[in-house]
Formats: C-alpha cells, structure tokens, sequence
C-alpha cells in the first residue's frame, strides 16, 4: 500500500511546483527576497535554501547566495544541505510506522531489543522518542571535540551513553538527548531487520520522492559547503562530524525543497495512521500537570493560536529550520550553509508571519534584553570570561587555562581570526553575564559585550577543574 501512495504522492509533487507564480504576489516574492538577502548579508552567511508549502503543495523554491565561497558556486535549489537533528523526525516516524504495522508498541520497553541498557525494563520506546527517558547526551559542547571527529558506531555510543546512570528517573522530566535517538535508530534496525539508511530510502524518502535526501558523506561539488566563522573572522570551511555520530539523531542531507515534500508527508498522513500522527504531534505530558515541550520527534507549540510542529538543526556548518503548520496546510524550511548568525530563525519568521498572515515580526534589539544572573554561579567565571577574551583579542592565548579539547579548537588560524575581528574593536564598555546553569557538571555562563556601535555574545563552559572547556564570541544575531 505505501508502495501504491507513495506513487501518487510523487506524481502529485511533480506538478504541484507550477504554483509558485499564483502562490505569492510580486510583491510579497520581493519581500521575500530583500528579507533573505538582507538576512544572509546582515549575518555573513553564504546561502540559504528556502521552500514554502501552501494548500498542501510547494508553491515557493529559491536559493540565494552561494553554496561555495572557493571555488565560487551559486547556490541551487538541488543542492543538498545536512540538515543535522531535523533527522530525528525521520527516525521516529520510521520506528511509528513499525507501530502502525503490529510489530512494536511504543509502550514497550527498550529492554525487548537493548537489554545491556541501564533501567531498560523500566524505559518505554514512547520515552525514548520524547526525550523523557533520562539517557545521557552527547555534543553538547559549542566545540566538535576531538572524538567527535573520527568514526564511531552506534552501537559503541549507546553502549557508553546509555549505559551511565540516568540524569532522572523515566518519564520524570525532559531534556534533549541525541542518544536516545540512535537508540531508537538502531531498535529500527532490529524490528525490520533492514539498515536504518536503506529503511529510509525505501520505506520514506523513494515513496515521498525525496530524490536528495541522503546519509551525510561530505560535502560533494553539486551540494552545499559548510562554513563557520572564529569571532567575527572571514568564512570557514567547517570540520565535518566523524561517521556514525549522527546514526538516528542527525546525519541526513537533503535539499530543502525534498524537506518540504516530507512536510507535505505530514500534512497529507502519507506514512502514520491519522491516530499515529496525532500522537507524534501531541506534547507529551509531565508529572504535575506539566508538558515538554516535545512530541515524538518534534516539537510542538503555536504560533497566534496555529498549531506549529517544528525542529531545528545544528551541525558544523549547516543550519536548519523546519516548520509545519499542520491545520493550515502550510510549512517552511530554510537551510543555510553556515553554524553562526541566526539568519535561518528569522527567514522562516518572515515567510511565517507572511503565510499566517500576521503582522511582520518584531526586530530583536540585544541591548534592551535586561540580564538575569544566577549568583549561586562561582563570580570568579567573570573574570576568567574577561582573561580569555583579552587573551583571544591581544592573539596571545595561555593554553594552560584550556582542556584537551579547547587546545585543539583554538588553531593559530582561530586565534588570529579572534585577534583580527575583535582587537580592533578595543576594550567593550560593558561586559555583563545574561545566564548562568550548570550542564553535564560544567559551569556555562553566556555573556553580552558592547561597545558603541557593536555588540557580540559568548558563552564560557569551565570544568570541575576550572579549566575552561569551550569560550567561543559569536556575531550579532
């Protein structure tokens, strides 16, 4: 039967594109276009990728800017761009249609397929979906670490993540966990008996007719290159994260017009019962009367009373944003090719409020945001916030201060990048924390620093053992 629809889903796709001239007004595309334009200039980011679904079909597909710096390409609306944890919402909707089939239940428990794990006889498929299972994260640092760079397999994460004693008992609280979706990646693997890659590619992507969605290998010519920045330096060509991190949790790219034929998926319950789809999109409850933020693979909220299922995506190099609007038949993507700038939260905010049809969305203003200290936090973090930003804007750094992992971030290419955009800027006149929380047993404390027509934000992770484990200054956003 998916066979069947998802013939007549392509065949529906193929046609629907020859909308885009009665989608929008010339006016609106031009708004559309100074917007983006503006937005990728504002932040120096390369590219962006932008699709717009209306009445259930893609009436909107541009790209702008250029999918590679050197050599020099343009960007295209083929071009494919990683996508990062958008992925999740594929790996759960493959382990939700092994649910429609019989085969599992979600309030089975993970110990019927990864016995090995730590309180599996207690931790349900539907709490490993909704990240309520308790189960440690991985790359939560602002650096991809040293390991983060080479191979590893899914198994060995689950069985080093999974393994640990539990951040909280299961289903008592929510907190996003990249490891509780290679679980569920590999509990796909071993109900259908099929690799996770190819159960995409034939039971999701071929019948969508996703003919670019696949597993992240690089970047190859006709895609898009990542790029980051050190401070306010030039472009980049970002690290690209080891095979098998991104196993279940990330590690999909695609073009976002395909991303946009899987949010028609959804809008027309292509590959869930209607019943399934509505248990994905449904917030899951808390104790207390409480609910997260999340779904099975998504998360949900409104936007002015429209029900919105999004999920964003972060890797080294790529942005995504990815909103569907469920009961207006509409959805945004944009990709862009570059880890810094926020330039993808405020394209979709402006195509949002133009489909919606509310008013134009407020300009953020930074220097009106009051800060909200958290003083339990040690007040010595300041002043080692003020050293490494000395240190980094004089281009002298004392690696000393750092972990294994800062020591490698910080390349002489990175210092002199820091040394270059910020030592020109002078001392900021005011240097003041916004936020302070401990994660993963780090102090992280996230800063303002102004000056008179400039401003930057950095965040600061320091270890048990005062050494500080990331310190990176990002631009205006």
């Amino acid at each position: 039967m998916w066979k069947f629809a998802g013939l007549v889903i392509a065949a529906m796709l193929a046609g629907s594109t020859t909308a885009q001239a009665q989608s929008f007004t010339a006016a609106e595309v031009a708004g559309i276009d100074a917007g983006v334009e503006g937005f990728l200039s504002q932040r120096g980011v390369p590219s962006a990728s932008v699709a717009v679904v209306r009445g259930g079909q893609i009436v909107f597909a541009k790209a702008y800017g250029r999918r590679a710096v050197s050599p020099d390409r343009p960007a295209t609306t083929g071009a494919g761009y990683n996508i990062a944890s958008v992925s999740k919402q594929m790996t759960a909707t493959a382990l939700l249609m092994l649910v429609d089939e019989g085969k599992l239940s979600l309030d089975d428990t993970v110990d019927r397929w990864m016995p090995e794990l730590t309180e599996a006889k207690r931790i349900t498929v539907r709490q490993v979906l909704s990240h309520t299972a308790g189960y440690q994260g991985f790359f939560h640092s602002e650096f991809l670490s040293i390991e983060g760079r080479q191979a590893i397999s899914p198994q060995a994460i689950a069985d080093r993540w999974a393994t640990q004693p539990l951040d909280f008992p299961p289903g008592s609280s929510w907190s996003y966990s990249n490891t509780d979706y290679t679980i569920a990646g590999l509990i796909v693997e071993r109900v259908s008996g099929q690799p996770l890659a190819a159960f995409l590619k034939t039971r999701i992507f071929a019948p969508l007719g996703m003919t670019s969605a696949t597993e992240v290998t690089g970047q190859p010519a006709k895609d898009a290159q990542g790029y980051t920045r050190y401070a306010l330096g030039p472009l980049r060509p970002a690290l690209v994260v080891g095979a098998g991190w991104g196993f279940g949790d990330g590690g999909l790219s695609m073009s976002a017009t395909d991303l946009a034929k899987w949010d028609i998926g959804v809008l027309h319950h292509s590959l869930l019962s209607a019943k399934t789809y509505a248990e994905q999109q449904t917030a899951v409850p808390l104790p207390g009367g409480k609910t997260a933020p999340y779904g099975l693979g998504v998360f949900v909220d409104q936007v002015a009373g429209h029900r919105r299922v999004k999920h964003p995506g972060s890797e080294e190099g790529f942005l995504t944003e990815n909103r569907i609007y469920p009961d207006d038949g509409a959805a945004v993507v944009v990709t862009v090719n570059g880890d810094f700038g926020g330039a993808q939260d405020d394209i979709a905010d402006q195509i949002e409020h133009l489909i919606l049809g509310l008013p134009a969305p407020p300009k953020r203003n930074p220097r009106r945001d009051r800060p909200t200290i958290d003083a339990a936090v040690r007040p010595q973090d300041l002043a080692l916030a003020h050293k490494m930003f000395d240190q980094l804007a004089g281009g002298k750094l004392d690696r000393s201060l750092l972990t294994a992992d800062a020591n490698v971030y910080f390349t002489p290419t990175a210092v002199a990048d820091y040394r270059d955009s910020l030592g020109p800027l002078g001392a900021p006149i005011a240097f003041e924390r916004l936020q302070s929380l401990q994660v993963d047993g780090q102090d992280v404390s996230i800063y303002r620093l102004m000056w008179a027509d400039q401003w930057v934000a950095a965040v600061m992770r320091v270890d048990p053992d005062r050494r500080v484990a990331v310190f990176k200054v990002f631009a205006p956003v």
